[in-house]
């Protein structure tokens, strides 16, 4: 099929994407501050990370100054990020499905980086490697079709049948698990049927920056780039966005240590939280929606 409707369906879905992302991303950092745990350890704190420690069990801590180590904390979110540290840890069974299904859509996202990478490339850099390069794109991407695949059906069995997790499965979790075996499915339909699927990926990444409209894609390379590109569309409407959240979480909740001492702008966010009025319900609170958080906690209680 020629390219242009695909083309013009494409450029909706991911305007949808890209709008709804960025008003999700605005929302989540503007969510009021969480309430301080002072949580140890934290990954960038430099030389103390490793054993559980704390700035706070300085001497005076308040008047020296604090180190940190970016590095310590990219190595901490690499191996939650790449290798799903924290589900290995705490639930090897899941795990042995949950990171190949996202190990998968790592690949799948590599190989689409390096895709349009080779696209925008000049032919003449490409002459002598680019029966190279397409191999190893395709390679990749079949490898992470059939990872992808092998975890989606196993995350459907665990969630259909494991007793322990029917309290955690919605219709909406199925579903999203079928979405992407889908693409999994019709990615590697792709690469068994496609004359050509790295060239004919590459032409499509090709009209997509230069708005080309003479392209001609098989049918099932169409279909696979419109239920990647739904999905896309899609994915910042559900709970799967909780990669953004992960961010936030871990940054703004687990990880932010930084003391209030001379931080006017966080200052002035918790008064402004503490002088909110009260409308809980709770009795033993007495909260009349004339009360603020102050009030509450410094009342005399009988």
């Amino acid at each position: 099929m020629t390219v242009m409707p695909l083309l013009i369906i494409s450029y909706v879905l991911i305007a949808i994407f890209v709008v709804t992302f960025i008003y999700k991303t605005i929302k989540m950092a503007k969510l009021p501050i969480h309430l301080r745990w002072e949580l140890a350890p934290v990954p960038h704190e430099k030389g103390k990370s490793h054993y559980g420690g704390s700035y706070l069990e300085e001497y005076d801590w308040w008047t020296k100054k604090r180190e940190k180590s970016l590095i310590d904390e990219a190595v901490y979110m690499g191996k939650e990020i790449f290798l799903l540290k924290g589900v290995f840890e705490h639930n090897k069974k899941l795990w042995y499905l949950s990171f190949p299904f996202h190990f998968g859509m790592y690949v799948l996202t590599g190989a689409a980086v390096l895709t349009f990478i080779f696209a925008v490339l000049p032919s003449s850099l490409l002459s002598s490697e680019g029966l190279i390069v397409g191999s190893v794109i395709e390679i990749l991407a079949a490898i992470g079709f059939i990872i992808g695949i092998v975890g989606t059906i196993g995350l459907l069995i665990r969630r259909l049948f494991d007793p322990n997790l029917k309290n955690y499965t919605s219709g909406s979790a199925i579903f999203n698990l079928i979405f992407l075996l889908a693409l999994f499915v019709t990615g590697v339909l792709s690469i068994i049927n496609a004359p050509d699927f790295y060239g004919e990926m590459t032409q499509y990444a090709q009209s997509l920056i230069f708005a080309n409209t003479s392209g001609v894609l098989s049918g099932i390379v169409a279909v696979h780039c419109l239920i990647t590109l739904l999905f896309l569309a899609y994915l910042p409407f559900t709970k799967m966005l909780h990669f953004l959240a992960k961010y936030f979480t871990y940054h703004e909740v687990r990880w932010n240590d930084s003391p209030m001492a001379g931080n006017k702008k966080m200052q002035q966010e918790v008064i402004d939280l503490l002088n909110q009025k009260v409308t809980w319900a709770a009795p033993h609170l007495k909260a009349d929606g004339e009360k603020n958080w102050v009030d509450i906690a410094t009342e005399e209680k009988k």
